[in-house]
Formats: C-alpha cells, structure tokens, sequence
C-alpha cells in the first residue's frame, strides 16, 4: 500500500470513527433524555395518586378493561396493592395482577421501610414498561405503568436517521481523506520527482525548491537533501581534484622511471652503447630512488583518498609512547639529524596509527629540511585541554607565499622543490586533525626555522563518533 492510501485511509478512519462515535453518543443522550421524561411524567403524578386509586376502586370490574388512562400521548395502567400485598386487577395496561407480581422493594414500600416512590422496568406481554409504585395514606400503595413503546418506536427512528447520517459521514471522511492526503502530499511528490531527476541525470550539482517556510517539515527535508547533494557534490569534486593531481604527480616519476629504464634497456641490447659501471650503478640508484618515491607516493594517495571512510576506533592512548614510535620511524630517513623529544606522558582518546602516521609526517617533514648534524625539536604538552604537539626545525623555514597552503593536496612549496616528495604529508596530518575535531598550524620559529602545531583535544568528541 503507498503512502497516499495508508494516509488516505488513517486520516478516513479517523472521521469515520469520530462521526459513528458521535451518532452512538447521541443516541444514547437522546435515549436517556426520552427515558428521564418518562420518569418525571410519572413523578409528577405522585401527588395525584390517592384520587386515581378512588377513581380505579369506582370503575365496575367489568368495565375495566374497556377504560384507559392516557399521560401525555401514551396510556397509563393503574394497578392498587392492598396493604396486605394483595394485587387486585385495575385499569389497562397491566391491569392483570399476575403480569406485575409484588417484588421484594414494593414489599419493603408497604412495610415503611423505604421512601416512596419506586420507579423501575418490566417487560408485560412482552412489552417494556416503566413501572412506578407510590405508597397510599391509608395503607397500600398504587402502581402507575407505562409503556414504552413509542420511547422504541421513536428511538428506532432516530437510530435510523443517525445511521444514514453516519454512512454519509464516512463517504465523505474517505473522500476528504483522499483529497487531503493528495493535497498534504504534493510537496513530497515534487520532491521525490527532483531526486528522481538527480538519480536519472547524476547532476548533483541540481537543487530542490524546498516548499513552504524554514519551519515546514518538507522544506526541512528538502533542505537536508540539498544538504546532502552539496556533501555529494563536494565529495566527487575533491574526488576528481585528487584523481587529476594525483596523474599529474605521478607522471613525472613515472617519466623518469621510463627513461632511465629505456636508457638500461638500450644499453643492453647495443653492445657498442654499454654503460659504464659507475654511470649503470648511478642508474640503478636512481632507478631504486624513483620506485621507492613512487611507492611513497601511491600509499600517501591511497591514505589520502580513503580519509575516514574506514577510520579505526578511537582509543586512550599514551601520546609520549606514540611520538616516539614516529620518531623511530623517521630516524631512517635522515639518521644525521637528531630528533629531540620533550614532554611529559599524558593519555589523550585518539586513533593512535592515524595519529603516529600524522606526528611521523609532521617530523618527516622537518628533518627533511634540516642540514646534517642539525636537531629537530618535538614538544609534547598539555594546551587548554588539548594535547599539543609541536615539532620544530632550523630549515629554511615558509615563506608567506607558501605559509596558507602547507597543508594543501600536492601543494610543494619553493624550498621543497628541490627535494623528493609528493606534497600529501602534510595534507595527511590536516586530514587526522580535522577527523580529531583538532587543528594544525605552521608557523616561522624565532631564529629561523618553522614550527609545525597539531593539536587534539584529550577526552574527545571522537566517543561521540566512535
């Protein structure tokens, strides 16, 4: 079932339930305001009871059952209990003392036990009556009977009219349901025909018209779908973005690699162009660089691209512990540069190897640029509930042309040129920082040098995205 005819049918069966609710609520309110009507007509003729128990007492035997006495449009039976408990024959309907025996409450009536009058029901002749018994002064009492007949004929024809009423009611609950389901739904038909459009065309660049105000819930959906293309969007373009850097890169090692290859290669199969020993094995170092820097390379793309679509859970982690595993991983890279750590052992909730790849970078970078002999400073604290760490060099330093963009996707700086590299190590420490709700800043050391800065805060909102 769509949603148009669930909504169609909950919204119909909710009218229908309130209109039939309301029918049987108005039958039994006009059932017991015909019922309370019937009774006070017999209370107010409480006051009357001696007379019409004379006037039955007068009436022949033999003419009783010829007279009849009306209140209002109905008849009224009369019917007088001795003191005694006898029941003698009185005026029609009712009139026969074996249709109404004496019950327990009436008994109770002539003995002065309780008040009068009584009222209550009985069925004669198959009949329903309301049935009164009022105490005479000179002992006995005397029973009026009414029969409700025309209570039932009358109740009939009500509960007629309220059922004709009622199925008229739920007609038009079902087709107001359907128009308002219709109608209720048309944002949201606009709105599944525009993502239909982006699924078809791939366009995610379209945008939905969101109906409404800012407060309507489909404008709110609509905007969180715009949301969502926009995030598309934006994804497949850093997508692409990394993809063209990405070839470009690496068209130039694999360039090298091609010609050094074709110079070998040709070296082989010419005997009179041989190489000799000391520019082959020049080659074939050059060869080994190039192939390890483009190893280098397509891991740092593959982190890069993979980002935090598979991050590792966040654990407490002993950040002195973890610099130092980088700057053992570092050591290779430059083993006449001395790395210098400082700082206490703290616990900070961290993914740890995304961390330690993201601080071995930070220190990559700095030795890379340090003379040999040189020492490259890693500070480790605690900064305004964010564990800092700092790591700083006597390199040449950033310019300010380069100073905004250090952290950019293959962005090379003028002094790193020079020097082997794919320009993603620091654009993989941004990416940690960012998935760590941290931040990482570069910045010139006093006396020459830069200083790079990532910060994470220690009890992390990373439990909040675990």
């Amino acid at each position: 079932m769509t949603l148009r005819a669930r909504l169609a049918v909950l919204t119909s069966a909710a009218v229908a339930l309130a209109v039939v609710a309301a029918s049987v609520s108005a039958w039994l309110l006009i059932r017991s305001s015909l019922l309370d009507e019937i009774d006070q007509r017999l209370l107010s003729r409480v006051p009357d009871v001696e007379e019409m128990a004379q006037t039955a007492a007068e009436v022949p035997t033999g003419a009783r059952h010829r007279l009849t006495l009306f209140l209002g449009n109905d008849p009224l039976g009369v019917q007088t209990i001795t003191s005694d408990g006898s029941v003698e024959p009185g005026l029609p309907p009712g009139n026969s003392p074996e249709e109404l025996v004496l019950d327990d409450e009436e008994e109770a009536l002539l003995a002065g036990e309780i008040e009068s009058p009584l009222l209550r029901n009985e069925v004669v002749d198959g009949e329903d009556v309301r049935v009164m018994t009022a105490a005479l002064d000179r002992g006995g009492a005397l029973r009026l009977v009414q029969p409700l007949r025309n209570v039932h004929e009358t109740l009939t024809r009500i509960a007629w009219l309220l059922a004709g009423i009622t199925g008229a009611g739920v007609a038009l609950a079902a087709a107001l349901g359907w128009t308002t389901a219709r109608t209720g739904l048309r944002p949201i038909d606009r709105l599944v025909d525009a993502a239909e459009q982006v699924a078809t065309t791939k366009d995610l660049a379209h945008r939905i018209d969101p109906p409404g105000n800012d407060r309507h819930e489909v404008a709110r959906l609509a905007g969180s779908v715009n949301a969502m293309l926009a995030a598309l969007d934006d994804a497949r373009t850093q997508q692409r973005q990394l993809v063209e850097d990405a070839g470009h890169e690496l068209r130039t090692p694999l360039t090298t690699l091609r010609t050094d290859l074709g110079v070998l290669l040709r070296s082989e199969q010419h005997p009179g162009r041989t190489l000799t020993p000391s520019d082959r094995a020049r080659l074939l170092r050059d060869l080994e660089t190039e192939a390890a820097a483009l190893s280098e390379m397509v891991a740092e793309i593959v982190e890069l691209a993979r980002g935090g679509t598979e991050p590792e859970p966040p654990l407490e982690t002993d950040l002195r512990a973890l610099v130092d595993r980088a700057v053992a991983r570092t050591r290779r890279a430059a083993p006449a540069v001395t790395v210098a750590v400082t700082g206490r052992s703290f616990e900070a909730v961290v993914r740890p190897v995304m961390v330690e790849r993201a601080v071995a970078n930070l220190i990559r970078n700095a030795v890379q640029v340090s003379a040999p002999g040189g020492t490259v400073d890693v500070l480790l604290d605690d900064h305004g509930g964010s564990a800092r760490i700092r790591v700083l060099d006597r390199g040449p330093g950033i310019s300010d042309t380069d100073l905004p963009r250090v952290f950019d996707r293959f962005y090379r700086g003028q002094a790193a040129r020079e020097r082997h590299g794919s320009g993603l190590g620091l654009a993989i420490v941004a990416q940690a920082a960012e998935l760590h709700r941290g931040t990482v800043t570069a910045g010139r050391r006093k006396g020459g040098g830069a200083v790079l800065t990532l910060e994470l805060p220690i009890l992390s909102p990373l439990l909040d995205r675990a």
